[in-house]
């Protein structure tokens, strides 16, 4: 009985062992997710609009906030959901002859100068709504395509609801001041950032002037932008500007400047010169906000993993590479790890044994690989023997200890 211990206990041993070629075990993760804040952004400049809202049009995160659902009149920055639901169904017809209506030719207040009859292409009249911000154009490709400027303004609210703007609604297409017919800045800023998505919209909203034409004149129309600040400042290329009595001086603005976009709405200035001045500050501010900065740094050890059979050797996981991205100050990058659940031997320096990856917020920024920073042997027949005996020893004692 005393020769069959020692075989059988051989026997328990190699029992354990993994099955030949298989150099695999559990590996276990020394270095958690880590998380850095960048630093703070610039102050915010004080502005004289009764609400304003900025955001960053790639993701909507907003920049700068100031009374930002209260309901307001909203002028002519109404025509950008006139636009949206042009383009969204007729992009396809924008050689198609357009008439204008008496209701269309008296509309009065800013216009292209439309007459009963006059006939314009869809994209005239699309360029006249935007670029001279026309209510005669609004109110003739409302008619053609709901019937009615009633009609169109329910099909403007139906839109206005699927955009989630839950603080507007649409009385006209043009935004002269009426009853029941407000926005709010929040909102104004997801129509503006849904309208730039269109490039028949951004090619139009960027011309300081164009020329049209103009039955009966030896010349054709020329329309002026009433949006200005597109020949102040390079990094502007739309929206849309408005202004009521009720409403004041009002803009949708968007701005592109070294890889970062953003919208801007701005309702209710005191005048003209006021708005410019807030806007371009609050523009400035917003690209002041950006910041290239590097999330992932190259040959940083990022994690260590535990090594199979070689009991309290850890094996340490540097970055291949850096990963440099621009980031909101102020927002804080989270940095996580994937790591295999079991390690495979041999391991030669430079293998890829894992990834960092590197988020801001819920963001995905990109990942560099974890390489390897030294070779790790297999171990041979006599060492696993050794690691398992010695790991069935430890059990033992400690359940003797513990007895």
């Amino acid at each position: 009985m005393k020769r069959l211990l020692p075989f059988a206990f051989a026997m328990l041993v190699l029992s354990l062992l993994p099955a030949a070629g298989s150099m695999a075990q559990d590996a276990g993760m020394s270095a958690p997710s880590t998380a850095f804040e960048a630093p703070a952004a610039p102050a915010p400049p004080a502005i004289k609009a009764r609400a304003a809202v900025m955001i960053d049009a790639s993701d909507g995160q907003v920049l700068f906030s100031l009374n930002p659902d209260e309901r307001l009149a909203m002028a002519s920055t109404t025509k950008m959901m006139t636009a949206l639901l042009i383009v969204e169904n007729h992009r396809d017809e924008m050689d198609r002859i357009l008439t204008c209506s008496t209701r269309a030719a008296e509309v009065g207040e800013s216009s292209i100068w439309l007459t009963e009859g006059e006939k314009l292409t869809l994209r005239e009249m699309l360029t006249g709504l935007l670029v001279q911000s026309g209510n005669d154009a609004a109110i003739t490709l409302a008619e053609f395509h709901a019937g009615s400027v009633e009609a169109f303004a329910e099909r403007m609210n139906e839109r206005a609801v699927e955009l989630g703007m839950e603080n507007t609604r649409f009385a006209n297409p043009h935004g002269l001041d009426e009853e029941g017919h407000y926005s709010s800045a929040t909102d104004l800023v997801k129509l503006g950032r849904e309208v730039m998505k269109h490039p028949e919209i951004r090619e139009i909203v960027k011309m300081e002037d164009v020329l049209i034409p103009w039955a009966g004149h030896p010349h054709g129309r020329t329309l002026v932008n009433h949006n200005h600040l597109l020949g102040l400042d390079p990094s502007i290329n739309g929206i849309k500007t408005g202004f009521t009595d009720a409403a004041g001086q009002c803009i949708v603005i968007s701005a592109s400047e070294g890889g970062t976009d953003l919208i801007v709405a701005y309702l209710g200035g005191p005048n003209i010169s006021q708005r410019d001045e807030d806007v371009l500050n609050l523009i400035r501010f917003g690209f002041d906000s950006y910041r290239e900065m590097t999330v992932i740094n190259d040959g940083v050890e990022y994690a260590s993993v535990d090594l199979p059979y070689y009991s309290g050797r850890k094996l340490a996981l540097v970055s291949d590479g850096s990963l440099t991205r621009k980031l909101f100050l102020g927002n804080k990058v989270e940095r996580r790890l994937i790591l295999p659940d079991k390690m495979q031997l041999p391991i030669h320096k430079g293998d890829k044994i894992g990834l960092v990856e590197a988020y801001e917020g819920n963001r995905y920024l990109g990942s560099t690989w974890l390489v390897a920073m030294e070779e790790v042997a297999a171990p041979s027949l006599k060492e696993q023997v050794s690691y398992y005996v010695a790991t069935i020893f430890t059990f033992l004692f400690s359940v003797l200890g513990s007895g």
